[in-house]
């Protein structure tokens, strides 16, 4: 009877996709569909009002994405956009240079907050996405696999290698699991000499500890506000 009973309600658990229930991976398209609402442009200005780089970024919270601080590099003034859309000013409110993660807050950002996925989650070899604005091509796609975990002499990512495409104006943007998850920012390419499909993106979990490591680099100052760079 007891068994009878456990083999119930595991079917049970089954049916209902609890527990027992392998979740399924999204498409290309349906994993597009839902990160590439969170993937914006982001544009920076110099002193003189003109264009200085171009990147992207993700958002995490509400009116709030994260990008590559090296995307924001001697800029007077960010703006962030969407395709077809009117330009939103953003403010830069944390930052962590040494791991190259900065934090823009912008009123009126209407966007989805994606997912983290911290990288002790992840297996070399699983299928990933990066979507972000390689040379101002908004919104492009590229699929690969995740090639490798990069850790330091102290056994902490430090970097994750990928074989998706990513090239210039894609930095700051997403790399996405098949459940359109994110577990990094793309930051590095390198198709150079006999280097080919070299790829890299910095963990999510920076992202998740941007708060702490903005607020220790700020305490031996006593500072309240950072300057509008990085």
């Amino acid at each position: 009877m007891a068994r009878r009973h456990a083999a119930w309600v595991a079917g049970m658990l089954w049916s209902v996709g609890v527990g027992t229930a392998s979740t399924q991976p999204l498409s290309p398209t349906e994993l597009y569909a839902k990160a590439a609402p969170s993937v914006w442009r982001v544009q920076t200005y110099d002193a003189d009002n003109l264009p200085l780089g171009l990147g992207s970024g993700v958002v995490v919270e509400t009116e709030a994405l994260v990008t590559n601080c090296h995307v924001l590099a001697k800029a007077r003034r960010v703006t962030v956009r969407r395709e077809g859309g009117r330009p939103l000013p953003a403010r830069l409110v944390q930052w962590d240079p040494p791991r190259d993660v900065c934090r823009l807050q912008v009123p009126g950002l209407a966007a989805p907050a994606v997912e983290l996925v911290d990288s002790a989650q992840l297996q070399v070899g699983q299928p990933v996405y990066a979507i972000g604005n390689p040379k101002g091509l908004d919104l492009t796609m590229s699929a690969g696999l995740l090639s490798s975990i990069r850790r330091n002499d102290r056994q902490q990512t430090v970097l994750l290698q990928t074989s998706a495409a990513i090239s210039g104006g894609s930095s700051g943007g997403g790399l996405f699991d098949d459940q359109g998850r994110l577990i990094g920012l793309t930051t590095i390419g390198s198709v150079v000499g006999d280097a080919q499909n070299l790829n890299f993106a910095i963990p999510a979990e920076w992202v998740r500890d941007l708060p702490r490591r903005h607020a220790l680099g700020q305490a031996p100052r006593g500072a309240a506000s950072g300057p509008a760079t990085p």
